[in-house]
């Protein structure tokens, strides 16, 4: 059976042209078996979005799959926290000489006994430094014409700060005492005349500042509360005054210390230092009260 190409109606077998349009009858005669299919441009678009819509949902299935199996495999080996609250809650309530309970769940006691012991707490020296404050060299003296660098001698320094001290430079002003590394050095200005004026000048640069707030119209209370760049430092010597980086300027009577301790924070060894320092600045009949040149 073949059809028009050009309206599709039904031809007869033996007619030359269509009995519908009129168009000839050709070699280009469609048959109901050869007719090509043809989709229109929505059916194409419908198929195509319900194809990409199928994919879509296969991937968010798949992610999902693998963020659950993540989930189960990071907790794996990880404490229960509800064990470990009522540990704490059990070791709390329960009298120390008594039978500890659960026995199976992790013991604590270690890290609650270093919580609580005095050398966690703020302001409370180290053990390095407890076990350092007795290795000052007893009743020594210094006078001008020792020179700075005799303050403190390389190997004294080594037991105290723990570093390996190799030699000590002197100049116009002062001493550094030199480790092996760049930043290992303590460098130390003695005044065996004139300690007065040195800590004077560090309270009147305070006042200035603290004046030039008032200026500023800053309330009591925000001028009190304000971190200044150099502040009083009580506990060494009769007067002392520290700056933001470790460097302390002190007086005993009129003999004055500055020292710069910046790498060695250590509040207990810093005062330790200075408090030596000045108990040994002597001066003598045969010596020149002034401050070496």
């Amino acid at each position: 059976m073949a059809f028009c190409e050009n309206c599709g109606a039904q031809l007869s077998n033996t007619g030359k042209f269509c009995s519908s349009c009129g168009k000839g009858v050709g070699e280009n005669v469609t048959t109901a078996f050869s007719q090509p299919s043809r989709r229109s441009p929505i059916a194409k678009l419908a198929f195509g979005g319900v194809a990409l819509l199928l994919l879509l949902a296969v991937g968010i299935i798949y992610v999902s799959h693998r963020a659950n199996q993540m989930d189960k495999d990071l907790a794996q080996g990880l404490p229960e926290v509800g064990a470990i609250v009522k540990k704490l809650q059990s070791e709390g309530s329960q009298d120390s000489r008594a039978p500890k309970a659960n026995a199976g769940a992790t013991d604590l006691s270690p890290v609650m006994n270093a919580l609580q012991s005095p050398a966690s707490q703020p302001g409370a020296p180290s053990p390095a430094s407890q076990t350092r404050t007795a290795t000052l060299d007893e009743n020594k003296t210094v006078t001008p014409g020792q020179g700075q660098c005799a303050l403190f001698g390389k190997e004294e320094l080594t037991r105290v700060l723990g570093t390996n001290f190799t030699h000590a430079d002197s100049d116009a002003t002062g001493c550094t005492y030199k480790g092996d590394a760049p930043r290992e050095f303590v460098r130390t200005e003695a005044l065996w005349k004139g300690g007065g004026k040195l800590v004077k000048d560090k309270s009147d640069a305070l006042a200035d500042m603290r004046h030039s707030m008032v200026n500023l119209h800053y309330s009591k209370a925000e001028i009190a509360s304000h971190s200044f760049p150099i502040t009083p430092y009580p506990g060494v010597g009769d007067e002392a005054f520290v700056n933001m980086w470790n460097t302390v300027s002190a007086r005993k009577g009129d003999v004055g210390i500055t020292m710069d301790l910046r790498f060695y924070p250590d509040e207990d060894t810093t005062k330790l230092l200075l408090n030596a320092a000045l108990s040994r600045l002597k001066t003598n009949d045969s010596d020149s009260a002034a401050t070496p040149n």
